[in-house]
């Protein structure tokens, strides 16, 4: 085969993922480092015969050979990208920086923090969010977090009063200038900025969404086409928000994991999606089960599903797996969403469940099982066990997968337990009626919630003295069975 032939071949192998691309010479250095969203399409742009890009031209007839880095996100792929640059030093990267160019979200470290647009961390006492890709894409979102949390951004010594300006009188800031808001409500709203930027911005969506389907209803399309652009900026907050620090992600790129997967398990392509499912129950009673998603080795919690068991397997993990499976890949599920790998929590009785299911549905994906006492990675099409080191990222990745199916499929268990054996309970307490019950399974939603409130509170939202006391008692009985 000549070179050419080659990097074909291997480029169709390349996914359609973000992730970070490395141009090898003939020697095997580096000559060249870039980024993308897809991997495959920015990769085949430098063999495509006719394409005049002069950096294409220049680096076409050098490249003996490349490789690739899948990361979860575009601001993933800038880290990784400056950080190998600085590295490797690549001829034909242009940029040699030591600095970094690209934006981040800072929170100053003041009595009353500012937030700003910033190209540097200058400080280690301020908070850094990024790096993000787009400078336009950047101010729309700061602008819309100072929509809902009006924070100062201007560079005012506040021991010196000043005059109210337009940002309080639009409602953009909450003028502590001018003594208008306390240092702990101040707190608060910065409080909310930070969670925003740490990943909450996904309740914005849903409250967006409801604002479209009621601005559409009321035939109110200028608003509506306003909240399609908020919408479609939050949403592009997921591929250009990095989700682990440069330290974390320089040891990721260095084991390279998700491409080293492959080779371990045998699969036809990298496992860029991983979905990991776990069941829950004690004797059969409020069965659960979990579906938890991983995107370039990292979690991807928009598409993480809960699970109630509707069919009756009494105690049969192996029953409820493949009901769980069932529905995930039913008739009306996307064939786009499905992943590139299925891993089970258990061992070869999972596996073959598994298996079974998606084979009754027409429906070819790989499935390994992962057993917790061992560690035994069974894989379906595969004989034999696969057996990792202790220290090996490849496993870390595959446990990290099983343990967060089982967290969240236990976190819902434990949820349906308390709140069934909560609303049982209060059924056997004289002078505790419907009205009454109601009324304490809205303000405590289960044995744990309840077991820590003062008679006080209860008395608070109308239940009387002599049945508050008696509620909390029992409460705290109950919550030492689970």
């Amino acid at each position: 085969m000549d070179k050419r032939k080659n990097l074909l071949e291997k480029l169709s192998k390349t996914p359609d993922i973000p992730g970070v691309y490395l141009m090898k010479g003939r020697d095997g250095s580096v000559i060249y480092t870039g980024k993308a969203l897809s991997l495959k399409r920015r990769i085949s742009s430098y063999f495509q015969e006719g394409k005049n890009d002069i950096k294409n031209l220049a680096l076409s007839d050098r490249i003996e050979d490349f490789d690739f880095i899948p990361v979860a996100s575009e601001a993933e792929a800038l880290i990784l990208e400056n950080n190998l640059i600085k590295k490797y030093r690549p001829k034909y990267n242009v940029n040699l920086k030591d600095d970094k160019s690209y934006p981040f979200v800072k929170i100053t470290a003041e009595k009353y923090p500012t937030l700003r647009i910033v190209r540097e961390k200058k400080d280690d006492r301020s908070r850094y969010f990024g790096p993000f890709t787009n400078i336009e894409f950047l101010r729309g979102i700061i602008k819309f977090v100072r929509r809902y949390y009006p924070v100062r951004n201007c560079r005012y010594d506040l021991r010196k009063k000043v005059r109210l300006c337009t940002q309080y009188h639009i409602g953009r800031c909450s003028a502590p200038c001018a003594g208008r808001i306390s240092r702990k409500e101040y707190r608060g709203i910065v409080r909310g900025i930070t969670a925003f930027f740490e990943g909450d911005y996904r309740k914005f969506i849903k409250i967006l969404k409801k604002q479209l389907s009621v601005a559409i209803r009321n035939l109110e399309f200028e608003r509506a086409q306003e909240i399609k652009k908020r919408l479609f900026m939050l949403e592009e907050m997921e591929k250009r928000f990095p989700i682990r620090d440069e330290k974390t992600l320089l040891s990721y790129s260095e084991s390279n994991v998700l491409p080293n997967l492959k080779e371990i398990l045998k699969l036809d392509r990298i496992p860029y999606h991983i979905e990991g499912y776990d069941v829950s129950n004690i004797s059969g009673i409020y069965s659960t089960a979990s579906r938890i998603s991983f995107k370039g080795g990292v979690k991807d919690t928009r598409n993480y599903r809960k699970y109630r068991i509707i069919l009756r397997h009494g105690i049969d993990d192996c029953g409820m797996l493949m009901e769980v499976l069932a529905r995930r890949f039913g008739p009306d599920e996307d064939e786009k969403k499905f992943p590139d790998l299925i891993l089970v929590d258990g061992g070869k009785g999972q596996l073959n469940t598994a298996v079974r299911a998606l084979k009754n549905r027409g429906i070819d994906i790989p499935v390994i099982s992962l057993a917790k006492r061992n560690e035994e990675i069974y894989r379906s099409g595969v004989a034999g066990i696969i057996r990792l080191s202790d220290d090996s990222p490849e496993l870390h990745l595959l446990q990290a997968v099983r343990d967060e199916a089982h967290r969240f499929a236990l976190c819902y268990h434990r949820n349906l337990r308390g709140k069934g054996a909560l609303s049982s309970f209060l059924d056997e307490i004289p002078g505790i009626g419907e009205r009454r019950k109601r009324k304490i399974l809205f303000h405590f939603p289960d044995t744990n919630s309840l077991s820590k409130a003062s008679p006080h509170q209860l008395v608070k939202i109308g239940i009387p003295v002599k049945q508050a006391i008696e509620v909390i008692s029992k409460s705290t009985e109950l919550k030492g069975d689970f």
